[in-house]
């Protein structure tokens, strides 16, 4: 199955360039959006696999705008393609946790290689590892409702431990509460080892 780009550029000579690169190289664009508006009328048709954006869309919104409005109610990859590589702009994207960060001017080569590597790393979130034993244990105590303490005095382990598990946990699979947690570790069938 072809992974399903979205290309967000107001150049449209340099997205067009960019587009044929794609195209050749086996994967489906699902539309240029050379625009804010755009982009949310094209991601009312077809949700992307991964989304090509523009910093500077030379609108009252930026790409990095965009994506976090975006990702609010769709988790997709992006891929910022843009001439900004100063270290504020650099800290505002990365605040949407992007694959990669591509600098103009790319060439062909490049911009490929960034694809191939989000594309491995959403084959990666897709087939998550399994926690550790003692992650797995102290997921199975959160299911069964114990709270921190409770978890460290049942695995004779410290309060803090169990906090950092916590938040290893979290982060490690971008979950946010205990209640995702616990319905991802069901829907990944965790809690019946």
């Amino acid at each position: 199955m072809a992974i399903k780009i979205l290309i967000v550029e107001d150049e449209i000579l340099l997205a067009k360039d960019i587009e044929q690169s794609l195209l050749i190289a086996g994967y489906q664009v699902i539309g240029i959006a050379s625009n804010h508006k755009k982009a949310k009328q094209l991601l009312q048709i077809d949700v992307p696999d991964l989304i090509l954006c523009d910093i500077n869309l030379r609108s009252k919104k930026t790409g990095i705008e965009l994506i976090s409005e975006i990702k609010k109610s769709h988790q997709l990859s992006v891929i910022y393609v843009t001439a900004y590589s100063d270290k504020e702009t650099i800290e505002l994207a990365n605040q949407t946790n992007p694959v990669n960060y591509l600098t103009k001017p790319f060439n062909e080569k490049q911009l490929l290689t960034s694809v191939h590597m989000a594309m491995k790393d959403m084959e990666q979130k897709e087939s998550p590892e399994m926690p550790s034993k003692r992650e797995l244990s102290v997921i199975s105590l959160i299911a069964k409702g114990y709270g921190s303490r409770q978890i460290a005095e049942e695995l004779s382990i410290s309060f803090n431990t169990v906090e950092s598990h916590r938040k290893n946990i979290l982060r490690r699979y971008q979950i946010k509460t205990s209640a995702e947690l616990i319905y991802y570790a069901t829907s990944q069938g965790w809690l019946s080892h």
